[in-house]
Formats: C-alpha cells, structure tokens, sequence
C-alpha cells in the first residue's frame, strides 16, 4: 500500500523490489506468524531503518507483498463501454477464472492468507488494508457489473454488490476452508449460476407457441 512520503532522497525502485522479494520468500517460508522485518531486512540486505522508512508496519508490508505478487497474475478488471453488449460478461468472467485460478495457487493463497491474518491482528491494519487493497477490485467489479446494466446485458434490479461479494468471498471462502484445489471448477459453477441470475427475463410474445 503507498505509505505517506517522508522527505528526503527518492526512494529507490530497486530496493523496493528487492525488499519486496525478501518478504515474499519470508513470507512464504515462515508464514505470516514467522515474518518480521528484522527478517526481511535481512534477507533483502539492508537495514532496518531503511525498511521503515518505506514500510512503518509488517501488515503494510504484507499488503504490497500480496498486491505486487497475486495482481501480477490476475489481469485488472476494467469496465467496458456502455454500447458493448456482452463484453461485460466476457471480462468478468476472464478476470473471476484468473482470480480463482491464482488463487489456486499455493504461493498466492498463502500470501492471501497472511493478508487475512494481518487484517485479524489490528482493526487499524484492516481498515488500511480493505482500503488499499481490497475495495479497489471490489469497487471494479461492481464497474463491471454496472456496465452490463447500462447496455442491457444484466438486470437493472439486480443487486450488483451482493454478486460482488459473493464473487470475491467464495474464493476467499476456498482458501480459508482448504478447498482450494478445486477452485477453479467451483468458480466457473457459481459463475455461471450468478450470470443466469443477472440476465434479463424474456418473455415470449402474445401468441407465441413455445418449441416442443
């Protein structure tokens, strides 16, 4: 998550990725429990105050760790034009197939999962997190969804926040259950039950004999 800018010298891009590494592997070796920024501070070969001054906290340092590594496997979700009927459908559901897919992955859904225990550690540390990192893919999907309603592809009486949730949350639910492996198969299921959901109904016309 982007910290408050101390002054002083430019921060270096190079450090930052290789603190940034340094984490991952920490995290990913001692799990979020084990990590601590002396550690990281270690492994990425510089001191603490250097650390510090980037991140002020190990939770913010989490957050960036998850961001930089799950959203570089999971393309951003950006709402199409209102006149593009269909394509909402098409980008949620090639955005909601990478994101489960990802998730699937042990390397990511540990690091989801240290985020998660970051965000139960302190109720200021979840408040910053959902903020920085959460609500942006959230509020995107909702975009999405909203762009569907305006060309006619979703229902306008939809309740596009409760779809939302029910998106991101069972992925999260997967992780947290220990079913992930069968995330992506879960996912194009409920996908597809959520999308049959938010179509409009059509109704045949007056006199219309339905196909046998």
């Amino acid at each position: 998550m982007d910290e408050v800018r101390r002054p002083g010298r430019p921060r270096d891009a190079a450090t930052d990725q290789a603190i940034l590494e340094a984490a991952r592997d920490v995290l990913l070796r001692d799990g979020y429990a084990g990590l601590s920024m002396e550690k990281v501070a270690a492994a990425a070969g510089v001191g603490k105050p250097t650390l510090y001054r980037r991140w002020s906290a190990k939770a913010a340092l989490v957050g960036d760790v998850v961001w930089h590594s799950f959203h570089a496997a999971v393309p951003a979700i950006h709402p199409p034009g209102p006149q593009a009927a269909g394509d909402a459908t098409q980008r949620l559901t090639a955005w909601f197939r990478a994101y489960a897919t990802s998730a699937g992955d042990p390397r990511h859904a540990a690091m989801i999962l240290a985020l998660t225990a970051a965000a139960a550690e302190s109720p200021h540390d979840a408040e910053s997190l959902y903020r920085h990192h959460t609500r942006p893919q959230y509020e995107a999907v909702v975009g999405c969804l909203r762009a569907g309603v305006a060309s006619g592809e979703f229902r306008a009486d939809a309740d596009l926040e409760a779809v939302a949730d029910a998106l991101i949350g069972s992925v999260l639910y997967q992780l947290l259950t220990r079913t992930g492996d069968a995330a992506a198969r879960r996912a194009e299921r409920l996908l597809d039950v959520l999308l049959a959901g938010l179509r409009p109904v059509t109704c045949d016309p007056p006199g219309h004999a339905p196909r046998d």
